[in-house]
């Protein structure tokens, strides 16, 4: 055959024509056997420069001290093949951003000789990348900047409607309340009229318990960015606190409370604390089973880096389709009780805005089980 024509003169001509691309040979030891005219050009080194030494020369100098030329050998052999995005280095100690392929040769009976490398400058494309990653980063902040804007600006309604409110809110209670002793004493107060008159009254009631929820969570709203409490709250004195507080269901023995509590002290805001707990037990006796004695188990355990409250009941449970928005604002999914939909909710953010989180595991017509995880030094 014509050496000239040979299929290894060929295969040597046309590398040599690929100019944007370094491409070179090494032996099994990375040592660099054969080099283009697109290596020299991308590099900076003639072929006489180059043959002969470790190709670890093309790599960032903290590179070749940690050892990474050697690893990415290692790694084509083991693989097949080692393609990277990475920094490589010229003559001049230049760096650029390249994509780089290492492939292992094996000979026609299968021994491995050597290595080859293709490596390709795509510094632009990667300075496009970046300040496309840039913008991005900007306009989110920007979106971000903008959304709290907003936020803020809601939670000032918020709060200033809640205020606004209360007064009539007030006044119309009082003056209800004023008709219905007028009626009385003169006696002009039918069954009728009077079933009216309590109607709105628990109208009126139901709305100024979701003005004081409104105003609960503005308040929450405004505490996201607050420092964590360094008080430190009694887990049992809390507790007690809230059972004094619940009215019939647990007065009458109606709801029977067991309790261990493992961990007896929390670092934690003594009203979030209190307002979670006084929410999960309040909502496991007013959603308890009529078919069966009301249970409800409290206990708290050390699970680090948490202080972790459950809060069990064998009440009406919650339907599967339900969980996902079990904790939105003013959801409820049950009917046959008073309520505003907010305790959850609020339960949620102050577990959020700590740090911690809540899990819930439930079954329709079995009840569920609140697990409260709270971060702590204690």
């Amino acid at each position: 055959m014509d050496p000239i024509r040979s299929p290894e003169s060929i295969n040597s001509f046309f590398i040599n024509q690929i100019k944007g691309y370094a491409i070179f040979a090494t032996d099994t030891e990375g040592i660099i056997t054969a080099w283009n005219k697109g290596a020299e050009r991308l590099k900076g080194y003639s072929e006489e420069e180059i043959v002969g030494r470790f190709y670890g020369i093309l790599h960032p100098y903290e590179y070749q001290q940690s050892g990474v030329p050697e690893q990415e050998l290692k790694l084509a052999l083991e693989n097949g093949i080692f393609e990277k995005e990475d920094w490589r280095k010229r003559k001049d100690d230049s760096l650029f951003w390249a994509k780089v392929m290492l492939t292992p040769i094996f000979s026609v009976d299968g021994q491995h000789i050597g290595f080859t490398k293709i490596t390709g400058d795509i510094s632009q494309q990667k300075e496009l990348q970046d300040r496309l990653a840039e913008r991005q980063q900007n306009a989110l902040e920007n979106k971000n900047k903008e959304l709290r804007k907003i936020n803020l600006d809601l939670d000032n309604f918020i709060y200033t409607a809640s205020h606004d409110l209360r007064s009539p809110i007030t006044n119309i209670e009082a003056l209800m309340e004023i008709l219905k002793g007028e009626l009385q004493e003169t006696n002009c107060l039918s069954a009728d009229t009077e079933e009216v008159l309590e109607r709105v009254l628990a109208s009126v009631g139901r709305f100024k318990r979701t003005v004081e929820d409104l105003t609960e969570i503005s308040r929450l709203e405004n505490g996201i960015h607050e420092n964590p409490s360094d008080e430190i709250l009694n887990v049992k004195e809390v507790y007690e606190e809230i059972i004094a507080d619940l009215d019939d269901p647990i007065k009458h023995k109606l709801c029977f409370v067991q309790t261990d509590f493992q961990v007896h002290q929390l670092k934690f805001s003594k009203k979030n604390f209190r307002s979670v707990l006084y929410n999960l037990i309040s909502n496991a006796v007013k959603y308890r089973s009529p078919k069966r004695d009301c249970i409800v188990r409290i206990y708290t355990r050390l699970e680090e880096p948490y202080v972790v409250l459950s809060v069990q009941d064998n009440g009406l449970g919650i339907n599967k389709r339900h969980r996902e928005h079990l904790f939105g604002m003013f959801r409820r999914f049950h009917d046959h009780v008073e309520g505003t939909g907010i305790g959850l909710f609020m339960v949620k953010r102050i577990v959020d805005n700590a740090g911690g989180k809540i899990e819930v595991e439930s079954e329709e017509g079995a009840g569920s089980k609140f697990t409260v995880y709270f971060k702590s030094s204690m």
